[in-house]
């Protein structure tokens, strides 16, 4: 009861620097408890603290706390300190990346709250998520693999297309994974204004260049980035290992993303594909690509 009314009081002082200092040493101490629930008090104690010296005790504690539950609660204070910007948030995000690792962290829900609150961090532009989610399509848990793929896709932007498409490639994959990194292939959605509003867009860039200004629209959205995409997704139609299902989804994405550089691919598959279904998708999916040429 002692060192709960401590800990309390702690947290109502965090007000003040002396406050934090000495109450910071305190609760690093109290990590080291046999008390369970001191632990996780003591974990979430820092986790308020806006100090760099809680983060370095909390990612020691990681690496040395055994206990499940209590990692997660120092994951969730480090996430705390990091959202809010604390001193020492970029350090917190560094320990939040130890803790989404399987070569450093054994736990699987740990690594993926980490990985989430890596994901909520780079939608902060806290930092750029893409690299520690690629590396967890290499997890060795099935669930972190599809929550890297589910991630990369609601990210939709063109750093994400690589680690897509190396998920939907690798056969070392579930089928599942490389089926939804398929599909997500063709979710990403790059930035094409139509031909009104590039017309628009290089009015809006000339005259930013006569004036010395900086334009609204970069002259990088002018043009469409999509044959990286056709390029993954034809890989694996093109491979006599896909399965039906495979190749099925694939067409079906590049239906999705709707690219002239797509005709020339799905033109093959009709002549030569194996599969009377994949090839009937494949017709059906040329028709729209030739028509949206037009829109």
């Amino acid at each position: 009861m002692i060192r709960f009314f401590f800990i309390f009081c702690t947290l109502l002082l965090f007000s003040t620097a002396f406050a934090q200092n000495a109450g910071i040493k305190r609760l690093g101490a109290e990590l080291q408890s046999p008390n369970t629930a001191i632990r996780r008090q003591a974990a979430i104690g820092l986790g308020r603290a806006s100090h760099p010296q809680s983060v370095r005790l909390l990612h020691s504690a990681l690496s040395t706390e055994r206990q499940t539950s209590i990692r997660l609660e120092i994951v969730r204070a480090l996430s705390n300190i990091a959202f809010l910007r604390y001193p020492g948030y970029k350090e917190a995000l560094k320990a939040l990346g130890d803790a989404a690792n399987d070569a450093i962290e054994p736990d699987g829900d740990v690594r993926l709250r980490a990985t989430e609150a890596l994901w909520e961090a780079g939608k902060k532009d806290l930092l750029n998520p893409v690299p520690f989610l690629n590396r967890n399509l290499d997890d060795k848990s099935l669930n972190l693999r599809f929550a890297a793929v589910k991630m990369l896709r609601k990210l939709g932007t063109p750093e994400a297309i690589p680690g897509l498409g190396k998920a939907a490639l690798d056969k070392t994959q579930a089928a599942t994974i490389r089926l939804k990194a398929i599909e997500a292939l063709g979710a990403i959605s790059l930035f094409d204004l139509g031909p009104l509003g590039r017309r628009v867009a290089e009015n809006n860039i000339e005259v930013a260049n006569r004036l010395g200004s900086v334009p609204i629209v970069d002259l990088k959205a002018l043009t469409r980035r999509h044959e990286l995409q056709i390029s993954y997704l034809a890989s694996v139609v093109r491979d006599s290992d896909s399965s039906n299902s495979l190749a099925l989804q694939a067409i079906k994405s590049i239906g999705r993303v709707k690219d002239k550089s797509s005709i020339p691919v799905l033109r093959e598959v009709i002549e030569t594909h194996q599969s009377p279904a994949v090839r009937k998708q494949a017709i059906r999916i040329l028709s729209h690509v030739l028509a949206s040429q037009y829109e």
